[in-house]
């Protein structure tokens, strides 16, 4: 078989992924005036499976963007509290304190109209967006980074740039050859699935530490406007899960059953789509984020939360720190400024996920969890500040200052909850 010639483009910058670390990073450099290519193997609206929970952070970004505006325009609701029920069935409800770069709400909005957004943010700021071109692998031509790809009508490519962005998320192949790795198997992975009928439950986040999901976590999220679907999922470990003697859908469907947290809730509910499962690459410190002049952004990078298994405000938010080191770096002629990005994304956020790991590790105990529910029970403030910890909103660390502890030492906040033991499950 004879290869067809090889059809060659330039830009200044070249992403592979138009996700949200992807569009990010296109929307805050052609804003700029650099020339900007998207490529993407979907064809947009795609769905994409995700637990859709944009937190305040990720929200903040988006209307960074101009997204959250015309998210709600497509009727999209913010929703202000968080729920968690502990491992004890004590159940705890709070909204989440606008701290920082973050706003006191969230949304939940299916991957398939969020990303279409995003796209047409990209395209809207003067970035090129391709869809239905595969990225192969990264190369160089004439000196010059290149991106090896093909076409929707399998014409081979060559993407030409001065700096390319690997965008390509958890699953993404082009990312794994631009930074091999021997550890291909991700650090969690997550199951979910939509549902309808859903009944008794408010416009909350809901948190389920269900013991049968230990050291994970279950949730139910409420459609982000009126009459869409319930988002309904839970995310393990790999190594656990690689303990059991069964498999993923098997604990899922338990999941669903009368016997967990989340059962009362489900008894009534339908399956509108089959479950799905989705990798999680956990981990700031193995996760590489620049190889020459590709950076690696969101997902690629392993750039999800330790702690709630978030990702997209992360995706959004290193989009834009890439974004910056581009800019400077072609600006000044100097590639080498492209080490920024590695640089700002330590700084702005090792100490969250080193916090976050050490609080999931002990949560991941039912007394412990069972414990901080009744604490935060009794205090509205540090309720909302837990709830802070979980929406990324409030750092971890938080939680070791003077004034929190101060509070959960108050005898009276005390009361009830060193003493009280675990109830009985029914």
């Amino acid at each position: 078989m004879t290869r067809g010639p090889v059809e060659e483009h330039v830009a200044d910058v070249v992403i592979v992924g138009a996700g949200p670390a992807g569009c990010a990073t296109a929307t805050f450099l052609a804003r700029e005036g650099v020339d900007v290519l998207v490529v993407d193997r979907s064809t947009f609206p795609r769905d994409k499976v995700c637990g859709d929970g944009l937190t305040p952070r990720a929200v903040s970004m988006l209307r960074r963007m101009g997204v959250e505006r015309r998210l709600r325009d497509l009727g999209y609701q913010p929703i202000h509290e968080y729920r968690v029920v502990s491992t004890w069935g004590d159940a705890v409800r709070a909204g989440v304190p606008a701290f920082g770069k973050a706003v006191g709400y969230a949304h939940v909005v299916p991957r398939k109209d969020l990303d279409l957004l995003l796209v047409d943010a990209a395209r809207r700021a003067g970035a090129s967006v391709w869809e239905g071109v595969r990225a192969l692998r990264a190369s160089e031509a004439g000196g010059m980074p290149a991106v090896e790809a093909r076409g929707p009508d399998g014409a081979s490519l060559r993407l030409r740039s001065r700096v390319v962005v690997a965008a390509d998320g958890s699953r993404g192949s082009f990312s794994r050859t631009v930074t091999p790795s021997p550890h291909s198997e991700p650090y969690a992975i997550g199951m979910r699935a939509y549902m309808e009928g859903v009944e008794g439950l408010d416009r909350s986040l809901h948190f389920f530490v269900d013991r049968d999901l230990l050291p994970g976590y279950g949730w139910i999220f409420p459609s982000g406007r009126e009459g869409g679907l319930f988002n309904v999922g839970m995310g393990l470990p790999t190594r656990a899960l690689r303990r059991r003697p069964e498999h993923l859908r098997d604990v899922f469907d338990r999941f669903l059953g009368p016997g967990s947290l989340a059962g009362p809730y489900l008894r009534g509910a339908r399956l509108a789509t089959p479950p799905a499962p989705f990798p999680l690459r956990i981990g700031l410190r193995g996760g590489r984020r620049r190889q020459g002049n590709v950076l690696l952004t969101g997902d690629a990078a392993n750039l999800i939360g330790p702690l709630s298994a978030e990702g997209i405000s992360y995706a959004l938010e290193s989009g834009h720190m890439a974004a910056l080191a581009i800019v400077r770096a072609l600006g000044s002629g100097r590639l080498s400024e492209l080490a920024r990005y590695d640089s700002a994304v330590w700084k702005e956020l090792s100490a969250d996920f080193l916090g976050a790991y050490l609080l999931r590790q002990i949560l991941a105990r039912p007394w412990a969890n069972g414990l901080m529910v009744r604490l935060l029970q009794r205090d509205a403030g540090l309720a909302r500040g837990g709830m802070g910890v979980l929406s990324n909103t409030v750092p971890a660390t938080w939680l070791v200052r003077p004034v929190v502890w101060r509070r959960v030492f108050t005898l009276r906040r005390l009361a009830g909850v060193v003493s009280a033991h675990e109830p009985a499950r029914s």
